[in-house]
């Protein structure tokens, strides 16, 4: 009797330690930012190093005329309003919402896949709903929760089944895809003239009250991108403020669960304000698409930043990024037809060096033997990343040939010296 009953005593804890690991041991426990990271301080200091050190770098991108720089000591602004508006457009992208989306996801481990499918369903639903004759607020909100629906969708298989985020999002995008393409075989819905009057005349109302200037659907994208960004960081502040004050938050899963759902509405109305900018709504084709949006959710720290406020501050952040993922692209490496798999090589190498550059930087942190030369390595490792990005400065091919040849040795160098210094102290964990 006791030994049976021990037995059963036995495999009964058995069975708790098990469904305890299982519970503990997931993807998204794995790539979730950890607040007690080592080096907490570095870490920051890294994120904020990098983008400033980037956004410095390229100061001629945003100057549409170079020689602005030099007129404008001089009391020249006559191409200042270009300037602006230039710089404006880039930080208010139509991108940033799915990118915001993205990165909320990233902030709980998931890597949702799904963003740019979500995005153009988004634009699919809301012009069927135009076409249809809906007004504006019922069709912009049809294509929203139509993103909503997916990422509940993510949301359950993920935080309710524990199931890997990226392989549920991309199902997800491939079913969409599938579907789609046998609804709308042209590749694209264009809306007809006079569907975006109601949007239009109801902006044009607002602004006239308020004494602005006539506006264009370009200012409505932009206005709405303010918005919607606006929205969600007053949300995460919110949230922050009432866990500091309750003294603890939601639980991890619920916090993965809205993620997600978060997610799918916002990049969905990425793609619907696509829809207004343009007059026409893509078909998506494949599941993965621009990689802006992974490389300014990474460069805004949305991976690394952990612990209270952070995800805050990676909101912040984010404008930022995007604009200098943007202007990397179109014109430090200036790679037009290079492309690896279908994508952009430019924003490829951006990734892979932030990333590694990061590792580097913590590896340097962490390191016991030699830590000094480790850290001097791993700044370096950074530096060679603004060294890359100045070649903006360049006034001809050879001169930017030399800035990318002395920044990726810069880069490579630092980045292989503080990790193989950091693997010197095998005991100490990264």
């Amino acid at each position: 009797m006791s030994s049976d009953g021990g037995a059963f005593h036995f495999v009964r804890d058995c069975l708790k330690l098990t469904a305890r690991d299982c519970e503990m041991i997931s993807l998204e426990d794995k790539l979730r930012p950890r607040s007690d990271a080592p080096a907490a301080y570095l870490r920051d200091g890294f994120v904020w190093l990098i983008l400033t050190v980037l956004f410095v770098a390229m100061l001629p991108v945003w100057w549409v005329d170079a020689s602005l720089m030099f007129s404008v000591g001089s009391g020249e602004f006559t191409d200042l309003g270009d300037v602006i508006d230039h710089f404006s457009r880039l930080l208010l992208s139509f991108w940033l919402l799915p990118a915001m989306g993205f990165m909320l996801a990233l902030r709980c481990g998931a890597v949702d896949l799904s963003v740019w499918t979500t995005a153009g369903l988004g634009g699919v639903v809301s012009a069927v709903a135009f076409g249809a004759g809906f007004g504006p607020v019922a069709a912009i909100s049809a294509g929203i929760s139509a993103g909503a629906v997916c990422g509940l969708i993510n949301g359950v298989f993920v935080a309710g089944l524990r199931l890997p985020c990226p392989l549920v999002s991309l199902l997800v995008a491939i079913g969409l895809i599938f579907v789609l393409g046998v609804m709308f075989p042209f590749g694209e819905i264009v809306l007809g003239d006079g569907a975006l009057d109601g949007l239009l005349g109801g902006f044009q109302s607002v602004a006239d009250f308020l004494g602005f200037p006539e506006v264009t659907l370009q200012s409505i994208s932009a206005v709405s991108v303010f918005a919607l960004y606006a929205l969600t960081m007053v949300v995460i502040l919110n949230g922050e403020v009432f866990e500091r004050h309750r003294g603890r938050g939601i639980s991890e899963r619920w916090r993965l669960f809205a993620s997600l759902i978060a997610s799918g509405a916002l990049s969905a109305a990425g793609g619907v304000l696509w829809l207004v900018e343009h007059k026409a709504a893509p078909v998506p084709s494949r599941p993965l698409d621009d990689l802006v949006i992974p490389a300014a959710a990474l460069l805004a720290g949305g991976l690394y930043l952990g612990g209270s406020g952070r995800t805050l501050l990676t909101g912040v952040l984010l404008p930022p990024a995007l604009a200098v993922v943007t202007g990397w692209r179109q014109e430090v490496l200036n790679l037009r037809s290079d492309y690896l798999a279908g994508y952009p090589l430019q924003v490829v190498v951006l990734i892979v060096m932030v990333a590694i550059a990061r590792y580097a930087m913590t590896c340097g942190a962490v390191a016991v033997r030699y830590r000094g030369v480790a850290l001097a390595l791993a700044w370096s490792s950074s530096f060679g990343i603004a060294v890359f990005a100045a070649s903006v400065w360049a006034g001809s091919p050879e001169t930017r040939t030399m800035f990318h040849l002395i920044g990726g040795c810069l880069w490579l160098v630092g980045s292989v010296g503080a990790i193989g210094l950091r693997l010197a102290s095998p005991r100490c964990p990264v």
